[in-house]
C-alpha cells in the first residue's frame, strides 16, 4: 500500500496542498484536455444527477456542471471543498465532506459518477468501487482516472524513477488489472484509455464502465 493511501495521511496532504492546488496539480497531471476527452465518453445528455468523488477544488466538477441539472461533489478535505464552493461557476453544486468508503447517498442516486485522481489514495479500491456502484443507477456510468502501472523500461530511466515514486505513494493499475478490479466490484462494459500529460503520455489510465440493469 502506498504511503498516501492511508485516509488521514491523504486528508492532511490535500489540506496542505489546498492553497496552491489549482495552480499546479490539475495542469501537471490532469490537464483539461485529457479530462474532457474522458468525460466525452460518458452520456451526460441523458444524465439528471452526477457525482464527482474526490472532487477537491472542483476542477473536474466544472466539466459536469454545464450538462447535468444536479451535480454533487464529495471530498475528505474541508479546505479543498471551501475552495470549490467559492468558485462562481460552481455555486449550484452541492458539496459534501465525506469518505468514498461510506458515501452518504442512497442506493441508485446518480446517473453518472466521476472520479479523477482520487483512486490513487483509496486504501481499499475494490470496496470503494463497490460503493460507487451502489450509488449509481442501473444502466448508469462511471469514469475513474488514475495512474497507469507501467512496466520497467531499460530505455527510459526517468520513467522508471517516476514509477518507483508512484508505487511508493499511490495505488496504480494497468488495463488488465483494472478490468478484473471493476468487474469484481460489479461493473460491466469496462473500457480503458491510456493517456496523460505531454511529459507523461502513458501516465494516466481512464476507465469507464456501466452499472448493469437488473
Amino acid at each position: 500500500m502506498g504511503v498516501l493511501q492511508e485516509r488521514e495521511a491523504a486528508r492532511r496532504w490535500f489540506d496542505l496542498l489546498a492553497p496552491g492546488y489549482d495552480a499546479v496539480v490539475p495542469s501537471l497531471f490532469w490537464p483539461d484536455a485529457i479530462q474532457q476527452s474522458a468525460i466525452d465518453r460518458l452520456d451526460l445528455e441523458s444524465a439528471e444527477r452526477a457525482l464527482d468523488v474526490g472532487c477537491g477544488t472542483g476542477e473536474t466538477t466544472r466539466h459536469l456542471e454545464p450538462d447535468v441539472p444536479s451535480v454533487h461533489g464529495l471530498d475528505l478535505s474541508v479546505p479543498q471543498l471551501e475552495t470549490a464552493a467559492g468558485k462562481a461557476d460552481l455555486e449550484d453544486v452541492s458539496f459534501v465532506c465525506g469518505d468514498v468508503d461510506r458515501l452518504p447517498y442512497a442506493d441508485g442516486t446518480f446517473d453518472v459518477v466521476v472520479s479523477v485522481g482520487s483512486i490513487l489514495y483509496w486504501d481499499d479500491p475494490l470496496e470503494a468501487l463497490r460503493e460507487l456502484r451502489r450509488v449509481t443507477k442501473p444502466g448508469g456510468e462511471v469514469l475513474v482516472m488514475g495512474f497507469n502501472r507501467r512496466p520497467f523500461s531499460p530505455w527510459n530511466p526517468a520513467r522508471n524513477v517516476q514509477e518507483w515514486l508512484n508505487a511508493t505513494c499511490f495505488f496504480r493499475y494497468d488495463p488488465e488489472e483494472g478490468t478484473r478490479l471493476f468487474r469484481e466490484a460489479g461493473w460491466t462494459d469496462v473500457d480503458h484509455a491510456v493517456t496523460g500529460p505531454v511529459w507523461g503520455p502513458d501516465l494516466v489510465i481512464a476507465t469507464t464502465a456501466r452499472a448493469d440493469r437488473p
